[in-house]
């Protein structure tokens, strides 16, 4: 199956989203900020990163940016809790390159089909031509 990064400062997320993606054939990475996601860019190229909005250190919007913008093939879903405002944070992570938003709190049924429908498909990127 897929390699997939976890990323969220809540330590329970992180954990229940491992345990059901690991039992669904996934092999799960871990990371609580955005700087600890991309230390796994150094040794795997994960396949899928799902990433909480609002953490200490490296955020989540920037985290997306930085995701998109060097591996653009990488899918992402961000996901956020409904405080105020949060849904325009989600929908910036939308604009910003997350494939998927989802917002808290979800059932583990929707995280599997958001999964299975973003790696079944090829993520369009877009290429500039030199002029």
């Amino acid at each position: 199956m897929a390699l997939i990064v976890v990323v969220d400062d809540d330590i329970m997320i992180r954990t229940t989203l491992r345990e059901v993606l690991e039992l669904n054939g996934h092999t799960v990475l871990e990371a609580a900020e955005g700087d600890a996601c991309f230390k796994h860019f150094e040794t795997a190229r994960p396949e899928l990163v799902i990433t909480d909005i609002f953490m200490p250190g490296k955020g989540g919007l920037e985290t997306v940016f930085e995701l998109s913008h060097h591996w653009p093939e990488i899918r992402i879903i961000a996901m956020s809790t409904g405080r105020p405002g949060v849904h325009d944070h989600l929908k910036l992570a939308n604009t910003f390159g997350a494939d998927r938003i989802l917002p808290k709190p979800f059932n583990t049924k929707q995280v599997l089909t958001m999964v299975k429908e973003l790696l079944a498909t090829e993520k369009q990127v877009e290429q500039t031509v030199p002029v």
